[in-house]
């Protein structure tokens, strides 16, 4: 099993890290570098990690935030050189949480379509450079009525101030319009985990997009609400779909430094290992860590073995073009 989506920062602990690979027997994972919330780098965390693991390490590496604050002109060039001067240092990718509504409103980061970014785009599809691509959030973080607790305390409730979900889709079909060769990522199902029959359409569109199963839970939730349209999803896209856990993400957004919980990454594991494996009903209960909503009977898919295999495993390195 690859991991292809955890964050770290030193200080939520290496050895805490490792006992989840070994825990789980992982044969390797990828560290998705972010700052953390006082903004705090993580790249140099992530290959000082890398030296000790005793499993394979993939370092996708962020484009510093500070960049967005230059002129167009100099941006424009600034871009291609960040992104060549990480894949120079060792990084297997690119992490962009660019597409995070809350990120823009706090860097003045333009839309995705605009020139300023052509250079870039074309220089990643070129380069076949896998990049891992968080756009949006959950629909309900737009709507009062419907956004949790957590996420209105983490600065997740978006209201008109923030940037619409759908401007940012359109922003991002228009991207891979022009660069459909793209080898992109785009987590949590690109939040479209309730309107499978459009993401069917973008996979269709665009043969290099994949998307992975790292939670939050509403992905899983909704999912399981249409059990047969999600196992036929599943079936059809089965070479493009990759796990991950997000394990480390609330680390990074804590406002005081912590060690990571042991508890909540073994849930995000459950949570998500428990839904592709178990076929029919089953219960899942709040666990106090990562699964906080009352009682629910959960519809598995009951996937076989050979699609779990390439969920795990196999599309990951297909993805970074390691097989």
């Amino acid at each position: 099993m690859i991991d292809g989506h955890i964050h770290y920062i030193e200080y939520m602990g290496a050895d805490r890290l490792n006992q989840i690979v070994e825990e789980y027997h992982y044969d390797g994972i990828a560290l998705q570098c972010i700052p953390d919330n006082a903004g705090r780098e993580v790249l140099g965390d992530a290959f000082r990690y890398r030296e000790q693991c005793p499993v394979p390490v993939y370092i996708f590496g962020g484009i510093r935030r500070e960049l967005y604050r230059l002129p167009e002109d100099e941006l424009r060039t600034a871009l291609v050189w960040e992104a060549r001067n990480l894949m120079t240092k060792g990084c297997t990718g690119i992490k962009m949480l660019e597409g995070k509504p809350n990120i823009r409103k706090y860097y003045p980061i333009p839309d995705f379509d605009q020139s300023v970014w052509e250079d870039y785009w074309a220089y990643l599809e070129q380069e076949q450079i896998p990049v891992y691509m968080h756009v949006n959030d959950p629909e309900e973080f737009w709507d009062a009525s419907q956004v949790t607790e957590f996420a209105k305390k983490a600065g997740w409730f978006y209201d008109e101030t923030y940037v619409n979900n759908e401007d940012q889709y359109r922003q991002m079909q228009n991207v891979l319009e022009r660069h459909p060769k793209l080898r992109i990522l785009f987590p949590h199902f690109y939040f479209m985990s309730r309107q499978l029959p459009r993401l069917s359409e973008l996979l269709d569109q665009f043969e290099n997009v994949r998307i992975d199963i790292t939670p939050g839970s509403e992905l899983f939730y909704n999912l399981s609400e249409d059990r047969e349209h999600a196992t036929r999803f599943f079936e059809k896209y089965q070479d493009r779909i990759c796990y991950g856990s997000d394990i480390g993400a609330r680390v990074l957004v804590a406002e005081e430094p912590k060690l990571l919980s042991m508890e909540e990454s073994r849930s995000r594991i459950r949570l998500i290992t428990e839904f592709l494996e178990t076929k029919g009903d089953y219960p899942l209960r709040p666990d106090g860590y990562y699964i906080s909503a009352t009682d629910r009977t959960m519809h598995g898919l009951g996937l076989d073995n050979k699609m779990l295999d390439k969920i795990y495993n196999e599309n990951f390195l297909h993805f970074i073009k390691a097989e």
